[in-house]
């Protein structure tokens, strides 16, 4: 087997991991590069290959996680976009949907954000389809070539269609396609029929037109690493994260790109799924808290959590997501006085540049990482001693935010990090309680470079009972993308009422799907025999106007298969909502779903070396580390993870350091070495 690399771009640090050809996982950290993310996939990449003494010529694959595509949509970062649609529509972003975000009384003094596309760049095309497919008005092909040569004379390079009943009928959409690309070669052009084949207009309309204003910037990104890899002499295929936890090649996700929004995130989740897996835990609750922001997800039974939308930044897409929470809070979190005293931290961050005030490169505020250094709960050392650490720097920026509240600088670095910790709380309980899920039940699987440091407290305000630290918490979106498959997802909206199932017409529609999947495998070069395709629907009781995604049998669908499906909507339903209408409300289809899964190698689970009990031989010396339980400093033991092995167990207050991240075990609290070097921390009860 070849070597296989895993590199995920976050907002502060480049993750790197490689599997070697016996089976081993070398990491490494380097800087972001937020203006050009390109630059630290490379110096990460070759920083990899440096260390392991290899050519990109050796490698098999590359998997490759990217917030180019999120990062362009929470700057509102957009090319010019012409928007055609049907005659009489043009309004439908202006219109959007009744619904005001926030709490009550939003409705006084909420504005409408500003529209993808400003109307007078929204075009209007003679031409209607019915609900049903059938045409209505025949598509005026002359005024399309017209508008396309109004749109090339005008220097527009991007474009979305979205006619109104598209999803029924794609046919005047494909025709469009055609004539703009004949007219205007190098348009960036989106349809909404291969964007999102589904009902609703608004969110169909919505969706399209990010996905085309993306576009550019994707495949130019992608682009310039394909091409930089060539010229590195590296001839493996390149594949990109996407927000439902798969991997597509650098091709589709071009075409695609608003599929790759959420792929950190997505892959950490993956990660801690297989993870999980192997360990014992099918209950997870992931907390991924890096140096800008903190994710959290719920796994239950082992699956990932898959939402059909995702809110990103002001806007609500269509498209397939991990269910994550993310809130502005990570080690960059900026600690900042507002009106009546009240402390806040993050969502400011210092980032990556000029970073937390111990980075020594300008930064004054205090932040989440100033207050651990301050507290002892780091050295004076990042990735190893890559990064130094200036502890005074520190102590200047915390005492001087301590003095403007009369605290003292250790109070004030305890108060920075305990409102850190109940803003992540609630993070979980977004995921856990609000949802009808008591965090007792889970284990919290602690994740990026931040993540183990807060883990144990928070598993103390939340009583959950088990924390559990992976072998290279700061790289889990690279582990993800180290046991990811291909996967791609298709679905068309089919209207289907329990009493009145038409069976040779779900066939074909489920069949038309398939044709499409077993297509984009085919283009990614996946072969026949690791090829799997899983089928879906999203249903609801008929009149409600949300709907649940269920999994659906394959095969031939007929009245057992169908009982099969209408089950597993009323159990979800259930789950979902405590409740369920069976035999008492009559179950309807929206959509139907397939994705197309192509089976990778995947990393393979190594056990460490087992050990005694006593872990002294990891013991590395002492550091004076404050904990809340004492209000005090206390003489706190080092241990170096490497060191440890499987049946160590320890007694905290202990500090596991490590290359990337630091695991702060609280008194009291016992941690023990199980056989795949995970650390599995206990919390008592109080």
């Amino acid at each position: 087997m070849g070597i296989r690399v895993g590199i995920d771009s976050g907002g502060t640090f480049t993750d790197v991991m490689t599997i070697g050809e016996d089976g081993r996982v070398h990491s490494v950290k380097v800087a972001s590069t937020p203006q050009n993310p390109a630059l630290g996939f490379e110096d990460g990449l070759q920083k990899a290959l440096s260390l392991l003494g290899l050519s990109p010529s050796q490698l098999e694959i590359i998997l490759h996680g990217t917030t180019v595509a999120i990062n362009a949509i929470i700057e509102r970062r957009f090319p010019e976009v012409a928007l055609i649609t049907t005659e009489g529509f043009r309004h439908i972003l202006e219109i959007a949907r009744q619904t005001v975000p926030g709490e009550r009384g939003s409705i006084y003094h909420w504005v409408k954000p500003p529209r993808v596309v400003p109307l007078e760049r929204v075009y209007e095309i003679t031409e209607r389809i019915s609900a049903s497919g059938e045409v209505i008005v025949p598509l005026d092909q002359e005024q399309v070539r017209n508008l396309a040569r109004q749109l090339k004379a005008e220097g527009i390079e991007v474009a979305a269609v979205s006619l109104i009943n598209s999803y029924a009928n794609t046919r005047h959409e494909d025709q469009i396609r055609r004539i703009l690309l004949e007219e205007h070669p190098s348009l960036f052009l989106a349809t909404s029929s291969e964007t999102l084949c589904e009902f609703r207009e608004y969110e169909r309309t919505l969706t399209t037109c990010i996905n085309a204003v993306l576009m550019p910037l994707v495949s130019s990104y992608l682009n310039a690493l394909s091409h930089r890899l060539q010229e590195l002499g590296g001839k493996s295929p390149l594949f990109v994260m996407k927000s439902a936890g798969g991997v597509v090649t650098a091709d589709r996700a071009a075409a695609q790109p608003l599929s790759t929004a959420l792929s950190g995130p997505a892959a950490a989740v993956l990660g801690m799924a297989w993870l999980g897996r192997q360990s014992g835990f099918e209950n997870i609750i992931s907390f991924d808290m890096g140096g800008t922001s903190t994710d959290v997800a719920l796994i239950e039974s082992g699956r990932l959590p898959i939402t059909p939308e995702a809110e990103l930044d002001i806007h609500t897409v269509r498209a397939p997501t991990v269910d994550v929470i993310s809130i502005g809070s990570g080690g960059g979190s900026i600690a900042g006085i507002g009106p009546a005293d009240r402390v806040t931290v993050g969502p400011r961050s210092a980032g990556a540049s000029p970073g937390p005030a111990c980075y020594g490169q300008g930064g004054e505020e205090p932040t989440v990482t100033d207050a651990h250094l301050v507290l002892g709960r780091i050295p004076a050392f990042l990735v190893g001693g890559e990064i130094q650490l200036d502890p005074e720097l520190a102590h200047a920026a915390v005492t001087r935010f301590g003095k403007k509240l009369g605290l003292s600088v250790e109070e004030a670095a305890e108060g920075i990090l305990e409102i850190a910790a109940f803003n992540m709380s609630d993070a979980i309980r977004q995921v856990s309680v609000r949802r009808g899920r008591d965090p007792h039940d889970f284990a919290l699987f602690a994740l990026g470079g931040a993540g183990p440091l807060h883990a144990c407290r928070l598993a103390q305000l939340l009583e959950i009972p088990t924390v559990v630290v992976p072998s290279h918490p700061g790289l889990g979106c690279a582990l993800g993308l180290l046991v990811a498959d291909v996967k791609d997802d298709f679905l068309i909206t089919a209207i289907h009422r329990e009493d009145q199932f038409d069976f040779p017409r779900l066939n074909r529609q489920f069949a038309d799907l398939e044709a499409r999947a077993t297509a984009s495998l085919e283009q990614q070069n996946i072969p026949a025999a690791q090829r799997e395709f899983l089928r879906g629907a999203d249903l609801r009781y008929q009149g409600m106007a949300s709907e649940l995604t269920v999994p659906v049998p394959n095969g031939e669908m007929g009245p057992e298969k169908a009982k099969q499906m209408l089950d597993n909507f009323h159990q979800a339903h259930h789950d979902n909502y405590g409740y369920s209408y069976q035999g008492q409300q009559l179950v309807e289809s929206v959509n139907l779903r397939v994705s197309a899964v192509g089976l990778l190698p995947h990393l393979e689970p190594r056990p460490i070396a087992a050990g005694e009990a006593d872990p002294e031989a990891a013991l590395t010396g002492q550091r004076k580390v404050f904990f809340e339980e004492v209000r005090n400093f206390v003489e706190c033991p080092l241990y170096q993870r490497s060191e440890l092995k499987a049946g160590n167990r320890l007694t905290g207050p202990a500090v596991i350091e490590q290359y990337d991240t630091n695991t702060v075990v609280h008194p009291g609290q016992t941690l023990g070495v199980d056989a795949l070097g995970n650390l599995v921390i206990t919390i008592p009860r109080k």
